[in-house]
């Protein structure tokens, strides 16, 4: 490597990451080291560039990162100041036009984006694209700590905040009492928006110690990544008849299915009407009585972190909008 090939990217646009391009600078420093006597100049000037490049480098990602939270800052729902606030993030975006870590930032903000917006419409294979290439950025020393909560959270960043409800909370039967099945939670409740359908997430995560653990096998980081990959292309039908440690609390293959409907029929009717009725029981969100709309559901089940499964859920029809405050 050197600095007329990292120019020459430069020029072509051929760095997609900032990673990319201070792995490129940092090769450079290391043949300099590897090539060349400690005791001579060359070896001298490479030590004396990188500390400067340090310097630099670090100065940049310092201001990048104030320019980013002021970005996030400038939000308001008020008409007028989401105008000032647009032409600020505009302002912010053009000066940084040719700056590789906000074309990055803008580049997986329209994935997102985009994903939501079929989601919306019934395509969740986008959504369950992009939620793959984000599980496999982690690192395989978090597959044996990897769980629902984690996949959560994943799927939750992956949402618009302003269109994500997530743990919406029910009353499924409002006969019962407290901890006999009177309540429940949907994983995530996404609002339509511009779309044509209201979507209910059923997330379920199966984690690769408990399948590991059966096969009586010594195990760490290398062979919980190497199960994954088997994983990633075994039959669907020999996967789901591997001997997990649980799939539910009930030890119910099909509980996510069932769970999902059960929750979807909830939400359909809309909020709570007194204490022994049955529906939506949420601050979070306005419900008005409208012409019918669509409720779609999708069951998503994650194996470690390259494997996802997902099943579509019968829509329900609801007579209701639904709107976060």
């Amino acid at each position: 490597m050197d600095l007329f090939t990292i120019n020459l990217k430069l020029k072509n646009n051929q760095y997609t990451s900032l990673e990319k391009f201070e792995k490129d600078i940092r090769l450079i420093f290391c043949n300099c080291y590897t090539y060349n006597d400690i005791e001579s100049e060359i070896y001298s000037s490479g030590k004396t560039l990188e500390c400067i490049f340090n310097k630099k480098w670090n100065e940049k990602l310092i201001l990048q990162g104030k320019q980013i939270r002021e970005l996030k800052r400038v939000r308001d729902n008020d008409t007028e100041d989401t105008d000032r606030s647009w032409k600020k993030q505009t302002q912010i975006l053009e000066q940084n036009k040719n700056n590789l870590m906000y074309r990055q930032v803008v580049n997986d903000a329209l994935l997102i984006a985009s994903a939501y917006e079929n989601l919306v419409i019934g395509n969740i294979i986008p959504f369950i694209e992009i939620l793959k290439t984000f599980l496999l950025t982690r690192s395989k020393m978090s597959l044996s700590l990897a769980n629902e909560s984690m996949l959560q959270a994943i799927v939750e960043s992956l949402l618009p905040l302003k269109y994500r409800i997530p743990e919406l909370s029910l009353v499924m039967d409002g006969k019962k009492s407290k901890g006999s099945g009177r309540f429940g939670y949907s994983d995530i409740f996404v609002l339509k928006g511009i779309g044509d359908n209201y979507i209910s997430l059923e997330l379920k995560y199966i984690s690769l110690v408990g399948l590991i653990k059966n096969q009586k096998v010594e195990f760490g980081a290398n062979e919980l990544e190497n199960l994954d990959k088997i994983l990633e292309k075994e039959n669907e039908e020999i996967l789901l008849n591997r001997p997990y440690t649980y799939w539910s609390k009930e030890l119910k293959k099909n509980n996510g299915i069932s769970q999902l409907k059960s929750y979807m029929n909830t939400i359909s009717k809309g909020k709570v009407a007194n204490y022994s009725s049955s529906g939506v029981f949420d601050e979070r969100i306005e419900i008005i009585k409208s012409n019918p709309n669509k409720l779609k559901g999708f069951v998503i089940l994650v194996i470690g972190f390259r494997r996802i499964l997902w099943k579509p859920i019968e829509e329900v029809i609801s007579n209701y909008n639904y709107n976060k405050i």
